[in-house]
């Protein structure tokens, strides 16, 4: 079967492609949700007393004595309804009604989770002075899936990304008012999508050559070095003050792209196939927090998170073994995101000695316009409330969260995706955490 399109085809149908395929770019493309003190309390950069802080401030290994094992699972379950506005010449490829508001019915994903497990090791090298950690984390792993028959089936059918880390990390106690700590790994980056591809372009009909439902598979991946610095101080006994940098990375997605014909198309089952190299930016991120001690049972705390988005103008695709087309540039125009969250904990009550209770919240602003919002991968400005218990019993330290995220989804009339994304709707997410913290001295 020839896989020979006219070039205009080829263009079209790339562009399609990778417009709508492209991977997540949010405020902390690396989830924040890392360790109990993270999604119970919010604020763990300017304390970091559990070993996470190989993810959110390295220098809070120092607070880690002896030999520590460090488990933790996270689970998020989005639940998110929206309205699809029709586009050009799109009632003659999906038939459901359209309401008085000018939108497709609701529609919601059959499948909307994320996983987030960290597994941590720590020891201390010399007491009270030299730290380290091995760590194995996974800093992004969320995927959808909606009905192959569904209205967003030229948009996304199935979908995910995941980006698990090894690293290792150490921290140096310079005094006892100052510690620093680095921390250097590697990410494996994942990508796959699945969708059915619009065959109307610019106005042209290739519905006779693509079918009505020709099925677009796209698959990347990517090996890239990971880096973050950090410093803890403690100006007086009740404050702690934390700062830490996530350096940059500039990745690029290899993998097949290839079109399926259509079971109506002119040659049906034909594929057209190539290879696609799309950059990824996860940016420079600066993380600072405070935390001070009230009474002797209260604590409180703020951080704040900044995203150096700015970079991000586009998105550019090299590709090989499509017919006649070499790149692809995608317009993005992001700017910086940022994040700020504050919390409270109660501990060691005579009632309830070993205790923790947690409670915080934060808010997160999305570097993405919403004309360039996919459905794929979308991002948005969200609040979200944390709570949760930590207890300690003997040589464990167990703990459960709850994290509850409302999102602020805009009204989007001016998509420039393609097809068009204008969409109305609401979510919410539900991350649920459980830990536990083991002291292993007697392995030493």
């Amino acid at each position: 079967m020839s896989s020979v399109v006219p070039a205009g085809t080829a263009l079209g149908a790339v562009a399609l492609i990778l417009c709508a395929s492209a991977p997540a770019q949010a405020g902390g493309f690396g989830v924040p949700e890392q360790g109990a003190r993270r999604t119970g309390m919010a604020a763990v950069i300017g304390r970091p007393d559990d070993p996470s802080a190989v993810f959110h401030n390295p220098a809070g290994l120092a607070l880690q004595h002896g030999m520590r094992l460090y488990l933790t699972m996270g689970l998020s379950l989005l639940s998110t309804e929206f309205r699809l506005r029709p586009w050009d010449r799109s009632d003659e490829f999906l038939d459901a009604p359209v309401d008085a508001d000018g939108y497709y019915p609701a529609t919601r994903p059959e499948r909307a989770m994320a996983v987030i497990p960290m597994m941590v090791v720590t020891d201390e090298i010399v007491p009270d002075r030299v730290f380290a950690a091995l760590s194995l984390y996974v800093a992004n792993a969320t995927g959808a899936r909606f009905g192959a028959d569904d209205v967003t089936r030229y948009h996304l059918i199935d979908g995910y990304i995941v980006a698990p880390v090894l690293q290792l990390s150490g921290a140096y106690k310079v005094g006892p008012r100052l510690s620093v700590g680095a921390g250097v790994g590697v990410m494996n980056i994942r990508l796959h999508g699945y969708r059915n591809l619009y065959p109307i372009l610019n106005g042209a009909d290739l519905r006779n050559l693509f079918g009505t439902s020709p099925e677009l598979t796209v698959d990347g991946s990517d090996w890239e070095p990971t880096w973050n610095v950090g410093v803890l101080a403690t100006p007086t006994p009740r404050l702690t003050l934390g700062a830490s940098v996530i350096g940059k990375i500039s990745a690029t997605l290899d993998g097949p792209i290839s079109i399926t014909y259509g079971d109506d198309a002119a040659d049906p089952g034909n594929v057209l196939a190539g290879t696609a190299h799309t950059g990824l930016l996860l940016p420079w991120t600066f993380l600072g927090g405070a935390n001070y001690d009230v009474t002797r049972n209260l604590e409180i705390g703020v951080e704040g998170r900044y995203y150096l988005y700015r970079q991000y103008t586009n998105q550019h695709t090299d590709i090989d073994d499509i017919f006649l087309i070499a790149e692809l540039d995608t317009e993005k125009n992001y700017s910086d995101s940022w994040q700020l969250a504050g919390g409270l904990r109660v501990h060691d009550l005579d009632v309830a000695p070993g205790l923790d209770l947690m409670l915080g919240t934060h808010y997160d602003q999305t570097p993405a316009p919403a004309k360039t919002v996919t459905l794929d991968q979308p991002t948005f400005s969200h609040t979200g409330l944390h709570s949760g218990v930590r207890y300690t019993t003997g040589r464990y330290r167990i703990s459960a969260t709850y994290l509850h995220y409302w999102y602020d989804i805009p009204k989007i009339e001016d998509s420039i995706t393609q097809p068009p994304s204008n969409i109305e709707g609401h979510g919410t997410n539900n991350i649920f955490t459980v830990s536990i913290e083991a002291t292993l001295d007697a392995l030493r």
